[in-house]
């Protein structure tokens, strides 16, 4: 499954290359920027990565899982990057920076090698080199090894779990899917939108024509162990805050601003809508005096603010807000690569041009591939595309940007890396018969 004994001894040695460039641009531009690539700083501790380290700080302290105010417990963040930041805080001391991106640099290393074989399987391992060498040029698989948060984790595990879904579901045995379960469950604890990612795969189900029996006996073990995996965070959860919270309460902020067209929050001024007198007659059991200090308020509220924006806003222009809602999030998903930060002298602007390069590409090489093999079942292929789509619909009801499509910008670029094979492969062949023509 993971092995490339079978692969000839250039592409093996072109792959080994290919990934330690990448590992010693990794280690590079950690020693160049420093802890300059972190987005918040420990004196002020604003912004999510600090955070994240401070949480790890307490958890070890206190045992006690905080985010937002260090002394109360917190339901805003799933506890998975805070547990493994306290792993390395506990054995490298309180500021574990270098070796958690260390760690990370290997893990994206191993997941670009686990995105070389999804590559393989559904094209071929020369499409697989190409699109290496498109990755590695795509800095935000560097940058995001930089940051303190969850994107490396998560991205390197998606494509593990892309990976051994495809084996799972070719052939049909219960270990592939009990570690599918696994992964999938470790993923909610980093991600929460993960969850409802196996209706990908029930999609690929029917097209591979699975019975119903086939789905209940492979799924169900599936659910179990996810949920078995989230089980104590629910007892936690209840016990702490007396109710079930299956997941988190943080959704009310980013449905909140995702509900201003183009995120401009300046209109509800001209709106002349009085939220808080509003939210004081339906809603009696917020105490709107904790609004800001104590979590599950404030996402009550901004909740409920979302609501009264859909009755008295957006109801009034459901063309526009539709139109919103589609197209301009998918826009702002895709518009730039989730890339803050100038490295190894290319400027933002330049990346987002290579960028728009990719995703044009890859647009073209999905259609050349869905017309050239339209006759052949190729359910991978079309898994790839259904996780790109599944990942920017499950993100159109919040505030949408870069950050949360990355995880698949693999696949677009896997697309992109095929458009190349073929018009290599074209270019050749014309050659070819250039030449035989010339020699008749």
């Amino acid at each position: 499954m993971f092995r490339i004994t079978e692969e000839k001894r250039w592409i093996k040695i072109t792959l080994i290359v290919l990934l330690a460039v990448f590992f010693a641009m990794c280690i590079s531009s950690y020693l160049i920027y420093g802890d300059s690539t972190l987005l918040g700083s420990f004196d002020k501790m604003d912004n999510d990565d600090v955070k994240y380290l401070r949480s790890a700080w307490t958890l070890l302290d206190t045992g006690h899982f905080t985010y937002r105010y260090p002394d109360k417990d917190t339901v805003f963040i799933m506890p998975g990057l805070t547990a493994v930041l306290a792993v390395f805080v506990k054995f490298f001391g309180q500021y574990p920076i270098l070796p958690f991106k260390i760690f990370q640099g290997l893990l994206m290393t191993f997941s670009l090698y686990v995105f070389f074989l999804i590559a393989r399987k559904i094209f071929n391992a020369k499409v697989g080199l190409i699109g290496l060498v498109l990755m590695i040029l795509y800095l935000p698989n560097i940058y995001v090894t930089n940051l303190l948060m969850t994107e490396t984790i998560f991205a390197a595990m998606f494509m593990l779990l892309f990976y051994i879904a495809m084996y799972a579901i070719e052939k049909k045995q219960m270990r592939y899917y009990v570690w599918g379960g696994i992964i999938l469950g470790i993923m909610v604890l980093f991600r929460p939108t993960i969850l409802p990612f196996p209706a990908v795969i029930f999609c690929i189900w029917l097209m591979k024509k699975y019975k119903v029996k086939e789905m209940f006996r492979f799924g169900i073990p599936v659910i179990l162990i996810v949920c078995a995996m989230l089980t104590p965070w629910w007892v936690r959860n209840y016990m702490l805050f007396d109710r079930f919270i299956p997941l988190t309460l943080a959704s009310g902020n980013p449905m909140l601003q995702g509900a201003f067209i183009n995120y401009d929050q300046s209109v509800k001024e001209t709106e002349g809508i009085d939220y808080h007198n509003i939210i004081k007659e339906t809603r009696p059991d917020i105490d709107l005096e904790l609004f800001g200090k104590d979590e599950i308020v404030t996402d009550a509220v901004e909740r409920e603010m979302v609501n009264i924006r859909f009755r008295e806003v957006m109801t009034k222009e459901p063309g526009k807000y539709i139109k919103w809602y589609t197209l301009g999030k998918t826009y702002e998903n895709f518009k730039q690569p989730f890339l803050w930060k100038e490295l190894f002298g290319f400027t933002l602007r330049q990346n987002v041009v290579y960028h728009w390069i990719l995703l044009l590409a890859g647009t073209v090489g999905f259609l050349l591939f869905a017309v050239l093999r339209r006759k052949q079942k190729k359910p991978y292929f079309w898994m790839m595309f259904l996780s790109i789509v599944y990942f920017n619909v499950s993100h159109l009801p919040f505030y949408c940007f870069a950050r949360y499509v990355y995880p698949i910008m693999p696949f677009i670029i896997l697309y992109a890396a095929y458009l190349v094979y073929q018009t290599g492969h074209g270019a050749v062949s014309l050659v070819e018969k250039q030449r035989k023509s010339e020699v008749d």
